[in-house]
């Protein structure tokens, strides 16, 4: 088939994803599709995949998303005609340690919170599902009925297969060599057999999706790691219809392979073999590393003792795409309006069917028809897509990515990739860091002679007493906090306020230095983003948003900004530190410092302001997310070193205290503050978050202004509700809430504990018709507690405390 010289929507890649994008675009109707592939279908990395398909995930989208997946499998050869090799026999996932079966258990119960059918069974009941079993040390397990295997060419080709009959073309041996584009837009590829223009180009490259990104001027996060598996000979004794099998405590995985087995994992010390995949590389593997495959082989003999009696036919070590996270890319960046991403799957032939339907749906509708959040390439930036860091981080992935998910588990490496100008001082005082989006961020400070490392644990940790201090402190006292990791951007020039008035549910038009909380919403009145923006001038703007979302909001900013040049947005993150002084006594610390009131009067809640402050010039910004008194002192990053030794000696006589990000979570539950992808998401609207306060949808301007006054005219099905329950309930998010006698199975969104009120404290969307109900109850890893429904928040309800 030659290629067209033009189509609506040109793929570039030919495994699993590229092939189900092809075959799910024309089960919209769109056929007007080009697939190029510079070699054969299923060259890459998909040709030597193993093809497990797992669906339960931490989140109902990506769980979802997986199931679209099997879902696909389980019909696609009897409306294609080509074989899948699609076998659904079930998964068991065992824990060979108490944590591991807490995880697995926990695990579970998310899974059940959005009636995902998992089941916990005892060391027998797993025997007798998987008779290859030995159970000496398993605490237990789950079981899935409905994962499986596939084969991974198979089912390519019967993507293609539906894809061609629909109208779909496809060429190989097409290799692209450039990408042309036009502003904001791609208009052409140009590849080995000609060019080709297009509406819309699909990234659905694997391992080679960073190459790919930088023909169009972009940059992605996406790395080759090498990764080995197994395939033993056939032998007697090996049951047909055997499940899929996890070990995550041994690190392997297996499945069984035509009379044999078929074991691989994820062991620590592999490879980036590559900083640039080679164009040409084909079906091509690597010699096997025995010595790094040793302790997956132990611990496979020891838990499936048949295996350690078989011989290995064949050997695969080949290499698989990895991110700095191991989840894969999907979507679009800040750079095109045009260019969609999908790819870096570590997993591509499970998630395969579910994220070429996403995909489909994201082309045609403009939406993936859930949130995707957890593989959005904005999820990741400039730090990640360095190639040294990208390098050490996708190999440290790779070696963790069965590691227990503890929920105040840090990465371990790299570090120290992105800091504040106050970094040195904060670790000198006890500070014990986390990361987000590579900055090193204070979580909690150990006292002198405390060790600075917090143990992991679901539980309680070492740290708990200490976080405890400093969310005393700002209730009592006061505290500074360094937030210089907010995203933060200068919108301005004659089209910003229009461009924020379409955008932003609140009204922007207010009084210069005024400081406005609202959220950017999509055209379905969707919450993509939460935010305050502040007017410095008539046509200037100061937007903050949390550290790991300044890619995925701008993008969205851009994505509706004029193209004349009346809108510049300009990213001054690392321009400005920030330092959040909070507590009941924070005037009294910053009044010794300016010669500005700060007064009610002089400096109303939610306004700014340019004062002096010791030595420095600040933009003052009067907010809170901890419920208190309090200013973030937002200052050129040089000013920062001597104003934090200013601010900690104008407070001693009060007692101020270095407060972390640990201490800010715990204060913000109280007030019943929101966190963006945590309890709000873009396919959450803000009536059912309680915020229709923020919105504005007469706004003529508004974007989402039809959809939201649909919304207020109907009513909403569901409401985002708090609960508590008592301390002894250790809570994550995740966890499932019931009603003792209504039929009621939510997955808990936010979750931890208020020091203050002495309570664990969470959030959960409820049926509209539930919302005013009592007797809730909450199963924390299958022990259930009763959850108390909160009306409002249970510090200071009535925010007497901000105004103060």
């Amino acid at each position: 088939m030659s290629l067209p010289e033009r189509s609506r929507i040109v793929i570039i890649g030919g495994g699993v994803v590229g092939c189900s994008i092809a075959y799910h675009l024309a089960q919209r109707g769109v056929t007007d599709v080009t697939l190029v592939e510079r070699r054969k279908l299923t060259d890459g990395s998909t040709w030597h995949a193993a093809g497990l398909v797992g669906q339960l995930r931490s989140s109902s989208s990506l769980t979802q998303l997986m199931q679209k997946s099997v879902e696909t499998y389980q019909t696609l050869e009897e409306k294609t005609g080509y074989a899948t090799g699609w076998r659904g026999v079930g998964s068991i996932r065992v824990a060979s340690s108490p944590d591991r079966w807490e995880e697995i258990r926990r695990l579970a119960t998310t899974g059940k919170s959005f009636g995902f059918d998992v089941h916990l069974v005892s060391p027998k009941e797993a025997l007798d599902l998987f008779p290859l079993l030995n159970t000496d040390g398993v605490y237990g397990a789950t079981w899935i009925p409905s994962d499986g295997y596939v084969d991974p060419s198979q089912l390519t080709h019967s993507f293609a297969t539906g894809a061609r009959a629909a109208g779909v073309k496809i060429i190989q041996d097409c290799r692209v060599e450039s990408i042309e584009r036009v502003g904001r837009r791609i208009t052409a590829v140009v590849t080995s057999q000609g060019r080709i223009e297009c509406d819309t180009l699909v990234n659905a490259t694997g391992m080679w999706g960073t190459e790919t990104a930088r023909l169009a001027g972009v940059d992605l996060a996406v790395n080759a790691v090498e990764h080995q598996y197994v395939v033993t000979e056939k032998a007697d004794g090996i049951p047909w219809d055997l499940p899929t099998m996890r070990d995550p405590d041994a690190r392997f995985y297996l499945k069984p392979e035509a009379g044999g087995l078929v074991i691989g994992g994820w062991e620590e010390g592999t490879r980036a073999p590559w900083r640039r995949i080679p164009v040409d590389l084909g079906p091509d593997l690597f010699p096997p590393n025995y010595e790094r495959f040793e302790g997956l082989a132990d611990g496979a003999a020891h838990r499936i003792p048949r295996f350690g009696e078989l011989g290995i036919q064949t050997w695969v070590n080949g290499p698989i795409p990895f991110s700095p996270d191991a989840e894969p890319l999907m979507g679009i960046t800040e750079d095109l309006d045009n260019m969609f991403h999908c790819c870096g799957f570590s997993a591509g032939v499970a998630a395969g069917g579910g994220a070429g339907w996403a995909m489909a749906n994201w082309i045609v509708d403009g939406d993936p028809g859930l949130d995707l959040w957890p593989f959005d390439v904005r999820r990741f930036g400039r730090p990640h897509n360095v190639p040294a860091y990208l390098e050490k981080r996708s190999i440290e992935a790779y070696g963790t990515y069965y590691q227990i998910s503890y929920p105040n588990r840090e990465l371990e490496k790299p570090r120290g990739q992105r800091t504040s100008a106050l970094y040195g001082a904060l670790r000198e005082r006890g500070a014990v860091f986390g990361t987000k989006f590579g900055w090193e961020r204070a979580n909690w400070f150990a006292p002198e002679g405390q060790e600075r490392v917090e143990t992991p644990t679901f539980g309680r940790s070492n740290a708990f007493p200490y976080i405890a201090a400093e969310h005393e402190a700002v209730r009592t006292a006061v505290g500074v906090v360094d937030q210089s990791s907010f995203s933060k951007y200068e919108i301005f020039g004659p089209g910003a306020l229009a461009l924020l008035q379409k955008v932003a549910g609140a009204n922007m038009d207010v009084k210069i230095g005024k400081i406005v909380y609202t959220q950017l919403l999509n055209p379905n009145g969707g919450i993509e983003a939460d935010v305050t923006i502040t007017r410095l001038a008539e046509d200037e703007f100061y937007f903050v948003t949390g550290s790991g979302f300044g890619r995925h909001d701008l993008t969205f900013l851009l994505q509706h900004a004029p193209d004349d040049g009346s809108v510049y947005i300009r990213d001054v993150t690392s321009a400005y530190g920030v330092l959040n002084v909070c507590g009941p006594r924070a005037r009294d610390v910053a009044a010794k410092l300016t010669w500005a009131s700060l007064s009610n009067e002089a400096f109303p809640y939610m306004t700014a302001q340019h004062i002096d402050l010791g030595h420095a010039p600040v933009r003052a910004l009067r907010a809170t997310y901890v419920g208190e008194l309090g200013w973030e002192f937002h200052v050129p990053t040089e000013y920062m070193l001597d104003l934090y030794e200013r601010i900690l000696s104008a407070g001693a006589e009060f007692g101020i205290r270095n407060v972390g990000y640990k201490a800010v979570e715990s204060l913000r539950l109280e007030k019943q503050y929101l966190a963006w992808a945590t309890d709000i998401k873009s396919d959450t609207n803000p009536y059912e978050a309680g915020l229709g306060f923020a919105v504005k949808p007469d706004k003529p301007e508004l974007l989402a202004g039809p959809v939201l006054r649909q919304v207020r005219e109907d009513g909403i099905t569901q409401q985002l509700c708090w609960f508590s329950a008592d301390p002894e309930a250790v809570m994550h998010g995740g966890e499932l809430l019931t009603h003792a006698n209504r039929p009621l199975a939510a997955t808990v969104k936010s979750a931890g504990y208020g020091h203050t009120v002495g309570r664990t404290i969470f959030s959960a969307y409820v049926p509209i018709e539930l919302a005013d109900e009592t007797d809730f109850i909450v199963d924390v890893a299958t022990e259930r507690f009763p959850a108390r429904r909160e009306n409002g928040p249970m510090y200071d309800p009535k925010g007497t405390r901000i105004r103060a």
